[in-house]
């Protein structure tokens, strides 16, 4: 437990984040993103982006139905759109990539408590078995046959493989890429990857990673919403505009096709340096109603943008009172707190 937790911990457990819950917030927004709903053990794949395991995530959902007041997907567009609605802090819960395993465990939790979530699919890999960049990245790396590698391209990069715990070479070598600006070819990346770990990277899997087309249908059908993440989920912002143009448009024709809701659209990676004016300007002429971030903070209606909506990330590190504690002060602040 680390000090935030345990400081947490204490506030429940000597009232004090009742207290504070009972002082109300300002007029605010809260969206909540997860990745994968896991347990990371013996995780194939790239386990940066699993956020709680199953019990961890009922947990959280029981604490949020609880405490707080939730929005469903189209209340969550409302909001969005026509933020002086907001009085008091609302939360949403979102999801990027649409993992398999948000079919297979997140909706049933969420179910079960009554909650509904937005799901932000890359149409390209939806129904199928291919697996995305970083969680090639990430495979390479777990299975390389050195324990010291050496990238040259986009720059020299030396990444040391701890077999006991390969995660902060996985995160240095998926790094390299996502902040190595546009100039960075995709490809090329991935065949100086192959050429340091000295191995093919797989381009499908056996055990499919996402949720297929009618599982997404399924999930529409209970309340959830099954939003853009793009097509092939490439950094936009390193695109050509014709491109992202194509990367949105394409995403959302496929999610009509396949009787989808395709109102709003989440930024691959989500950081400022993944998207830019001209993203924002593709995402609204391909007919989305809004658009989320990824870099942290939570939205108050004099400073809301529809095609930046901001996001609290999280992590398999945060506990129920951390996220009660994290909620509630951040709600009285008016900004991400905690």
């Amino acid at each position: 437990m680390n000090k935030r937790q345990a400081a947490s911990t204490l506030a429940a457990r000597l009232k004090l984040t009742s207290v504070l819950e009972r002082v109300g917030s300002r007029p605010a927004l809260a969206v909540l993103l997860y990745h994968r709903i896991l347990k990371p053990e013996g995780h194939r794949y790239d386990a940066g982006v699993i956020e709680a395991t199953p019990e961890q995530f009922d947990a959280q959902m029981a604490m949020l139905k609880k405490r707080h007041s939730v929005l469903d997907p189209d209340e969550l567009t409302d909001v969005v759109t026509n933020p002086r609605k907001l009085r008091h802090l609302r939360v949403a819960i979102t999801f990027d990539d649409a993992y398999r395993d948000n079919y297979d465990h997140a909706f049933p939790i969420l179910a079960s408590h009554g909650l509904r979530a937005t799901f932000f699919a890359p149409t390209r890999y939806l129904g199928t078995r291919r697996i995305p960049w970083w969680d090639q990245i990430a495979w390479a790396v777990r299975n390389a046959r050195k324990s010291e590698l050496r990238l040259t391209y986009p720059a020299e990069l030396v990444a040391r493989v701890d077999e006991r715990d390969p995660e902060p070479a996985i995160r240095a070598v998926i790094r390299a890429y996502t902040r190595g600006g546009p100039e960075v070819d995709l490809a090329r990346y991935l065949a100086a990857v192959e050429e340091a770990c000295e191995l093919r990277l797989p381009d499908e899997v056996d055990d499919r990673q996402f949720m297929s087309w009618e599982e997404a249908r399924e999930m529409e059908r209970a309340g959830m919403a099954i939003g853009s993440h793009t097509h092939s989920h490439g950094i936009l912002a390193n695109m050509s505009a014709a491109d992202q143009k194509r990367e949105c448009e394409e995403s959302r024709s496929r999610l009509k096709e396949g009787s989808l809701s395709a109102e709003t659209l989440a930024y691959p990676v989500g950081n400022r340096r993944t998207f830019s004016p001209t993203t924002v300007r593709c995402a609204r002429e391909a007919g989305y109603r809004c658009a989320f971030s990824n870099y942290g903070g939570i939205n108050v209606p004099d400073r809301m943008d529809p095609f930046d909506v901001r996001r609290i990330g999280m992590s398999l590190d945060v506990d129920v009172p951390e996220l009660r504690m994290k909620l509630v002060l951040s709600g009285l602040a008016g900004r991400e707190l905690w």
